[in-house]
């Protein structure tokens, strides 16, 4: 059986959609919990007529950052061993729950399963999708996920001892990449974990408050910190190499959101693993320690160059 988690915070516009995709979901043994993470925009009168046997609401009187606080919450409110989650922004296609099943029934030892998403981001669909339905071991998953997002909050499915044993999302300590931090701290503690191509479901990135490119972002990445502990605690282990390459993507990332919005010092590149540096990610670093009004002057002569 499984744990349906949706926070709800000021998504007025949204959340029914994201309700009635789980409620017609072709597999129906599930509650669905959702979390009212101070939401005032009338969200809360909408969720409301929800509440049921199977549909819980639970309000908590302080939001947190990015939903992590909520997320744990509904997850000490479930009763069943599977957790799943769904952002009240976006939707689950009907197949989402009874393709988790299959696998968890199929690969009975496995505890963390992430499936291939679509995004609509200004309009235009993409996506992330595996190449195949596969068990790997952690270290290949490190690997690929060194190199790529390769889970997403909406498309996983999450064995609740494991969740909690792994700390569950990192509210408090992080205001954003709480969520990567948590899939790195889930894959350090599995064995292995299942990937699949199936797509269950659709992240809305035009429906999301979030803003690439932000000026929120903090120095660091939370994954740099979890690397960095792991590889102290484990100077010898041949999965360092991909936690420094996840480290230096992340946190790349975020030093260039910080040039964009003029808050970026050079003292920052200290959380680079500069040994680690792939071509394209030397590259990011040229443009991001040049000045930006000389970036902007190149950018400005390469589009008219009479």
């Amino acid at each position: 059986m499984f744990s349906v988690i949706i926070p709800v915070h000021n998504k007025k516009e949204h959340v029914v959609a994201a309700i009635e995709s789980v409620l017609a979901q072709t597999y129906d043994v599930y509650e669905l919990i959702l979390i009212d993470d101070c939401s005032s925009d009338g969200s809360s009168e909408l969720i409301l007529p929800y509440e049921s046997d199977r549909i819980k609401i639970y309000k908590r009187d302080i939001p947190g950052p990015g939903g992590y606080a909520a997320r744990n919450l509904g997850v000490k409110k479930a009763n069943y061993q599977w957790i799943t989650f769904l952002d009240a922004d976006d939707v689950w296609y009907s197949n989402h729950l009874q393709a988790a099943y299959e696998l968890i029934y199929k690969y009975q030892q496995v505890r963390f399963f992430s499936f291939s998403r679509d995004k609509i981001f200004k309009g235009e669909k993409s996506g992330f999708f595996h190449a195949k339905e596969e068990q790997i071991d952690r270290d290949v998953a490190l690997e690929r996920f060194s190199h790529k997002d390769i889970f997403h909050t909406n498309a996983v499915v999450i064995e609740k001892d494991v969740f909690i044993a792994a700390g569950g999302f990192p509210a408090g300590q992080c205001k954003r990449g709480g969520d990567s931090d948590l899939w790195l701290r889930l894959l350090l503690s599995c064995d292995s974990i299942v990937v699949s191509p199936v797509i269950t479901s659709c992240y809305a990135l035009d429906n999301s408050g979030v803003i690439y490119g932000k000026a929120s972002v903090e120095n660091q990445h939370p994954v740099h910190i979890t690397a960095i502990q792991y590889i102290k605690t484990n100077p010898k282990e041949n999965i360092n190499i991909y936690l420094r390459k996840l480290s230096n993507r992340k946190n790349i990332s975020w030093l260039i959101a910080r040039k964009r919005s003029g808050i970026f010092t050079l003292s920052e590149l200290k959380v680079i693993y500069f040994k680690c540096l792939e071509v394209t990610e030397i590259k990011q670093l040229i443009k991001l320690i040049v000045p930006l009004y000389v970036s902007k002057v190149s950018a400005s002569l390469r589009k008219n160059p009479s």
